[in-house]
């Protein structure tokens, strides 16, 4: 069958897309690229805002007129839902995406509203999944882990994610060591948790470990942290990472509010000053590294006080970007049942001040690099004699140079868009 893939959510969703596929094409179907083309779609969903929730299901019904399988979070946590939908003739879930190659070959013979969700809270071993590509020619997703324990007041992600389970460190590196021969530099460290990597294993191991064994891979020449919490930063995790020789100084620290009363309805599990603390240790270990953030508007009981404390913490951090959105309620949380929520209009102005905050710290950062030479993987072309890419911190770089090169650049400014040129 001609298939073609949608992906919506996070680089764990990017990577599970990208395993499936290659299950797909070793049992002989062809990937296209233009639904029009295609015999069948997978949609891997996104189900962690309200909004995520709705682009898929718009997705699926551009979709419709050919069969479609659903496959991800959304599918996971709401399958009769989604088999209803016309043109849904299987959903797939968070496991059992070993097994695509079979439900695809049922869906051709014929067999129709397959039902392949299966219980995820019950699930313990990581499920066996590898990707033989990646989409980016110079940079890949390795996922490490699936799931997550922390049951945060607000997410729904446990819930159709399940818990941790660690992928062998053999595993990953030898997953490393093939996407650097198809000549990808850089890989990005992913799940939906990686800071627990190691807790279901019982035997020590945890994300330094991981960093260790991909400083060995030949072929890699860079390491990037997907999102890590304050809990991630310690004495040994900052060894692992000073002794790497490739691991990038880009530090995505979650947050998600700046006052301590939300933080604990939120079920975070630290304080501000705990957070300071590991932003501190983070800069004492590396050269101006980047600190990026969550951060959401609007929490449930938030008060116009609780709101100015985090914009007062924002602006004590200093971060190099943020991510902020409004508060999305999602049914079955622990904070769908909370009272007082925060009026549409208050999150949407509260998100907009801290996005305005963000732009100028992060304006400040990138500026701070004028006049100094970084190191830029350039990825793709940007105009006719110029390309872009990132350089270790994850800032937007233009200048002249070669795709899938890592070239010292003189930087001369910054663009009006918050990217160096040089």
């Amino acid at each position: 069958m001609r298939i073609v893939y949608h992906t919506l959510g996070c680089k764990v969703n990017q990577y599970d897309t990208n395993a499936m596929k290659a299950v797909l094409e070793q049992a002989g179907h062809e990937t296209v690229c233009d639904g029009s083309n295609a015999d069948l779609a997978l949609i891997n969903t996104c189900t962690v805002t309200n909004m995520a929730d709705r682009k898929s299901r718009q997705l699926i019904h551009r979709e419709q007129g050919k069969p479609i399988c659903v496959c991800g979070c959304l599918a996971q946590r709401d399958s009769e839902a989604m088999l209803a939908i016309d043109g849904v003739e299987a959903v797939v879930g968070t496991k059992n995406r070993s097994l695509i190659a079979d439900i695809v070959g049922r869906i051709e013979a014929g067999e129709r509203k397959i039902n392949a969700v299966g219980d995820i809270a019950s699930e313990h071993i990581f499920e066996p999944l590898s990707i033989a590509d990646s989409d980016e020619r110079t940079r890949a997703n390795l996922k490490i882990c699936e799931g997550c324990n922390n049951y945060c007041s607000y997410c729904i992600i446990p819930y159709a994610r399940g818990p941790v389970r660690s992928r062998e460190i053999s595993d990953i590196a030898e997953e490393a060591a093939r996407v650097a021969e198809k000549g990808v530099k850089e890989v990005v460290v992913t799940g939906i948790h990686i800071g627990s990597y190691g807790v279901d294993l019982k035997d020590g191991r945890t994300l330094g470990d991981v960093i260790t064994a991909l400083d060995k891979v030949e072929g890699i020449d860079r390491i990037r942290l997907g999102s890590i919490e304050p809990s991630t930063v310690t004495e040994y995790f900052l060894e692992c990472c000073k002794r790497s020789e490739k691991l990038c100084p880009h530090f995505h620290l979650s947050l998600q509010s700046g006052c301590d009363t939300v933080l604990k309805r939120m079920n975070r599990k630290y304080t501000c000053a705990e957070y300071l603390d590991a932003v501190g240790r983070l800069r004492g270990a590396f050269e101006s590294p980047s600190i990026t953030t969550d951060v959401i508007a609007g929490f449930p009981q938030e008060t116009e006080e609780e709101h100015k404390t985090t914009l007062a913490f924002l602006r004590k951090v200093g971060f190099s970007r943020i991510h902020v959105f409004p508060y999305s309620d999602r049914a079955g949380t622990a904070a769908s049942r909370m009272g007082d929520k925060v009026d549409g209009a208050v999150k949407k102005r509260r998100a907009a001040e801290i996005g305005v905050l963000a732009k100028e710290m992060e304006r400040e950062y990138v500026e701070s690099f004028v006049g100094t030479t970084q190191k830029v993987l350039f990825e793709k072309p940007f105009d006719e004699s110029r390309v872009i890419g990132h350089n270790e911190r994850y800032i937007e770089i233009i200048a002249e140079g070669e795709l899938n090169t890592i070239t010292d650049v003189k930087i001369e400014g910054v663009t009006g868009g918050n990217k160096l040129f040089g």
